[in-house]
This record gives structure tokens, C-alpha cells and sequence, in this order.
């Protein structure tokens, strides 16, 4: 059977974007020319951050946010055991020592009880948070731990970027901020992401690490010597053009997807499925999820129908050598959890008919 619905759909306006990439061709410029910076420039802006540097993907993000904190092997790194890989990859290749924490009951949310014993029990050099679809939480005693043992806080917000928790955006808090800007986000330039920071020397290695390690602008006729390893993880005017145009369409994105979930959540009546809760007052969700029992036989029974669903975010404990019984929660998640089909680009009279699929299950 064909897939009809996508389980991910974003709003593209090809009339914009054609001109605009045409545009980009014609300044002959398309590795981290105008559009590049000005993407930059927009994004600290909106985020009231200090910096902001652009790059290929989210995970080109984390791996330059890593390497810019000097995270060694002998360190020790806290993760949500509840995250894609890519958050902890980098701290993988480095050999670091991981330790996982549970997420809370039937939710997305870091426990942060778990996670601030385990500060206190292993003092880490490093804490990934993670922020899973549009829903931020942070944590008084947590602040007052990152002073008494001054470990590094690295925010991965690539599936909540723009959303406040106490008047500042996600991943502009701490040392460093992760974002995404994929296909499968609410805002994307198809492929890249970017890194927030309010600290001017670690902005200074990330622009290094982009740049081969070399801190200036790229190509820049006088050939710097390296100052920092680094890879090229350079951005391209393309793809930056495009997310331009798409964080000017921002508030009609984050109200279609709002829509969609609520329309979901409204006119689902499958016993089956049990929807992982929302508070729609402090979260923008990127996806609508569910929990089903036999998982794979309603995968397939929607994939017959045209209908792609997706597994979502799986537990970690999987890839990192690391007890399970302390992580049931999340565990619990990452197996049951579906993604509905979503995103802006899809109509409600399309919702419509998926949502009549899924109560014929």
C-alpha cells in the first residue's frame, strides 16, 4: 500500500523558496554567504542570545557543543536515558563515561528527583538535558547543584525551539543550547541546526570547530592556521535561505500544529490508544503521540491503510551499557509510543480522514 499520510508533513511554500534560492545562486556565495549570517543574525535576535552558530544539523550542534566544553575520557556525563542518540554520540566517540536517569511516569519529562541524586552521587563533568517535544522544565535544586559542583549544562532544544519556560526560550539558559532545524521540525531549513550561547569564548571555539579550527571567516584568503580541532560543519546559503522563509511564517506553523494535536486529542475515540499528555499553556508540540498496546500490529494495520506512523524517541539503555531497572519509565516509552501523522503541512479535512482510520482500528 502507498503511503498517503507521511507521518510527518511540513508546510513548504515552494513560490518563496524557488526565488529565494535563485536569489542565493546568483550572489555566487553558497557556503555561509549573506543568507548564512543573517539566518545567524535573526535567530539572536528572536532568542535574545548572545550567539548563535549555524551548522549542518542538530547533531553537528551537539558534536560542536561537546568538543567546545573539553569533554575528556575520564570524565563523567549525565543523559536522559529518554533521547535520540545523537545527544549522547558525541560523548561516545569521546569514551567519556554515560549515566542515564528516568524519565517521569508515562511522560517525556527528565525526573529530575533521579537526576539530582545522581549529580550529587557521581559529580559530573557535563549534564545533557533534553527538552522532547515543545515541553521545558527546569529545576531549582538542579541550579543550586550546577554552582556548588560547576558542571557544564548542555541543552538539547531541537525539538523545542521558541518555546519559554519563565520568560527565556529553551537552550539559551545554560552553557550551551542544541537546536535542530530538520524537515521533521516545525521550523527547518531542511538539514541543519545551530548552537546558542551567551559565553563569547565558547562561541569562539564552536566558530572554529565549523570552520576546520580555524576561527575566521571561511575561505578567507589569508589561510589562518588552525587554532582549535575542528571538521567542516559550514552551513549552506541554500539551506539558510530557506529557513528564513520559514521562521517568517513561525506563528501560523506553531498554530497549525497546535490545531492538529488538539483536533486529535478531540476526535480520537479508540480506546486502544491513550494520547501522552500535554500542557498546551507551556509547550509548542512538534508531534502528537500516543501509547498502544501491540504496537507493531496497529503499525502495520495503519501502514496497510497508508497511514506511516513513527516509534519515536528510544531509550538509550539499548547503546550505553547501563542497569534497567532504574529506567523502566522510560523504557516503558520508548517502547508503546507512536507518532501520529503531523505537521503543518497537512489539512484538518486530512487529519480528518486519518483520525477515522485510527478509530476503525
Amino acid at each position: 500500500m502507498k503511503i498517503k499520510y507521511p507521518w510527518f508533513k511540513p508546510l513548504i511554500n515552494m513560490s518563496k523558496f524557488r526565488s529565494s534560492i535563485l536569489k542565493v545562486i546568483d550572489n555566487n556565495k553558497m557556503t555561509m554567504g549573506e543568507k548564512t549570517f543573517q539566518l545567524e543574525n535573526y535567530l539572536r535576535k528572536t532568542l535574545n542570545v548572545k550567539h548563535i552558530i549555524l551548522t549542518t544539523s542538530g547533531t553537528s550542534a551537539l558534536l560542536m557543543g561537546t568538543l567546545a566544553l573539553d569533554i575528556k575520557k575520564k570524565d563523567k556525563v549525565i543523559s536522559p536515558n529518554l533521547t535520540w542518540v545523537a545527544s549522547i554520540n558525541p560523548i561516545r566517540v569521546i569514551g567519556s563515561q554515560i549515566i542515564l536517569v528516568d524519565c517521569k511516569n508515562r511522560s517525556e519529562l527528565i525526573d529530575y528527583k533521579k537526576l539530582n541524586l545522581k549529580i550529587k552521587k557521581y559529580k559530573p563533568k557535563l549534564v545533557i538535558l533534553v527538552h522532547l517535544n515543545g515541553q521545558v522544565v527546569y529545576d531549582k535544586e538542579f541550579d543550586q547543584l550546577r554552582k556548588k559542583f560547576k558542571f557544564k549544562v548542555i541543552e538539547d532544544a531541537a525539538q523545542s525551539l521558541f518555546v519559554k519556560h519563565n520568560n527565556k526560550y529553551s537552550g539559551t539558559k545554560y552553557d550551551i543550547g542544541c537546536f535542530s532545524l530538520s524537515i521533521t521540525k516545525p521550523i527547518n531549513m531542511i538539514y541543519g541546526g545551530f548552537c546558542a550561547t551567551n559565553n563569547t569564548q565558547l562561541a569562539d571555539k564552536m566558530r572554529a570547530i565549523r570552520n576546520n579550527g580555524v576561527n575566521s571567516l571561511p575561505e578567507n584568503a589569508m589561510l589562518e592556521l588552525p587554532t582549535n580541532k575542528g571538521l567542516n560543519l559550514k552551513p549552506s546559503d541554500m539551506h539558510s535561505t530557506m529557513g528564513i522563509q520559514n521562521l517568517k511564517l513561525r506563528e501560523k506553523i506553531f498554530n497549525k500544529i497546535r490545531d492538529i494535536h488538539r483536533h486529535y486529542k478531540k476526535k480520537i475515540n479508540n480506546p486502544k490508544l491513550n494520547f501522552v499528555e500535554i500542557n498546551y499553556k507551556n509547550s509548542l508540540p512538534c508531534y502528537a503521540q500516543v501509547f498502544v498496546k501491540n504496537r507493531k500490529k496497529f503499525y502495520n494495520y495503519c501502514k496497510k491503510k497508508g497511514v506511516e506512523l513513527h516509534f519515536g524517541i528510544r531509550s538509550l539503555d539499548n547503546v550505553v551499557k547501563h542497569s534497567k531497572n532504574d529506567l523502566k519509565n522510560s523504557i516503558f516509552i520508548s517502547n508503546n509510543l507512536l507518532r501520529l501523522p503531523c505537521g503543518a503541512g497537512y489539512s484538518l479535512n486530512e487529519i480528518n480522514k486519518v483520525i477515522k482510520i485510527i478509530n476503525s482500528y
